[in-house]
């Protein structure tokens, strides 16, 4: 009976055709040159302040005589803020205003009298100073009148009230806190290496804008990002962090209320330069293959065809997880684990925590 089925079997086999094997096709992990959830961004805590900030004060002493805006009034700029009681500045400037009367008279005649040469050289040199001096007095104490009222320096918002009405206020001392929230500061504290990336990215001896990504994003407002560009970075590190502050502008969002002193998570992009050679990017130190001779080379995704190539790229600097590597172009999908054991045209499997091709920020 064996032999009898045996023929049958392999006749019905033959009529029938048998798969091929799948190729071989590795899972990877990769990144996203220029991808959002690629390790191309990194975050940092940020504060928000205005645009332009000032503490509003008398120029002289006395006593606040009227308050004419409240905290969180808008107001505009030589707007009136706030009056002094004048009645002493203006009776020291009445006292002043005879003084100069009689210095001008008196030097009025002093020039006709040194002409008929009825008084000396330097009887008519006296008088003619302080005819000078009783004119510097009374424009001091014109503009100690004007000192007694406080006007608003730019247009903006009444932040913060900082005395009471009829209170005996010293000079300098501050009255109000102004401050123009159309636009936004962010700051942040940067450490080192990513310093040294953005002070690659703007020209020397200028902020300019790079082009980077960086936005902001509020816990209290979802799905929301606000771009972000660079104002200016400190060039001298904290003491105490060994951090650089970065000063960010951004635009005062229509439909929220973002006000100075909120908080948000600043995303930066965190190239460095792009240019003929292509980006110089941050990657994970398991996506980078050197050679004996020190050669460095990454292996790209191919999205069309899921195969897998090699690609020099130049080595730089290397931090304890990551390192920075030149010769890279933005939308390239890099292999970020089990490169080591790549070869060239494999085909790959993206991981699904890796990024999917096409995907862009």
């Amino acid at each position: 009976m064996a032999c009898t089925l045996l023929p049958l079997f392999l006749l019905t086999a033959c009529g029938e055709e048998v798969p091929l094997p799948p190729p071989e096709s590795r899972p990877v992990k990769t990144m996203l040159v220029g991808g959002v959830t690629s390790g191309n961004f990194r975050q940092f805590p940020g504060v928000v302040d205005a645009i332009q900030k000032a503490d509003l004060s008398f120029r002289v002493q006395g006593k606040l005589d009227e308050i004419l805006v409240r905290e969180g009034d808008l107001v505009e700029k030589d707007q009136l803020l706030a009056k002094l009681d004048p009645t002493d500045y203006q009776i020291v400037l009445n006292d002043r205003k005879a003084s100069y009367a009689t210095a001008s008279a008196n030097y009025e005649r002093a020039k006709q009298l040194v002409a008929k040469e009825a008084i000396s050289k330097v009887e008519h040199d006296k008088i003619r100073a302080e005819y000078a001096t009783a004119k510097a007095n009374l424009n001091a104490a014109e503009q100690d009148l004007i000192y007694t009222t406080l006007k608003a320096t730019f247009p903006g918002y009444i932040a913060k009230r900082h005395v009471e009405n009829f209170e005996e206020v010293r000079r300098k001392q501050k009255i109000f806190t102004l401050q123009d929230t159309s636009e936004l500061e962010i700051k942040v504290d940067l450490p080192e290496t990513l310093m040294i990336q953005l002070r690659r990215a703007i020209d020397p001896g200028k902020v300019t804008k790079p082009k980077r990504v960086m936005y902001a994003v509020f816990d209290q407002i979802k799905d929301a990002k606000f771009p972000l560009n660079v104002k200016e970075i400190s060039t001298t590190a904290d003491k105490n962090t060994r951090t650089f502050q970065a000063t960010l502008k951004m635009e005062q969002p229509e439909g929220y209320n973002v006000l100075p002193g909120m908080t948000a998570t600043v995303f930066a992009e965190v190239f460095v330069s792009e240019g003929g050679d292509g980006v110089s990017v941050l990657l994970p130190l398991s996506a980078v293959i050197s050679d004996p001779d020190k050669n460095a080379t990454v292996w790209i995704v191919d999205d069309n065809t899921m195969t897998v190539s090699s690609k020099p790229v130049k080595a730089g600097t290397i931090t304890s997880n990551h390192i920075e590597v030149t010769g890279l172009d933005i939308g390239e999908h890099v292999v970020t684990a089990g490169a080591a054991f790549m070869r060239e045209g494999m085909k790959v499997t993206l991981l699904q925590t890796g990024e999917q091709p096409g995907e862009q920020p």
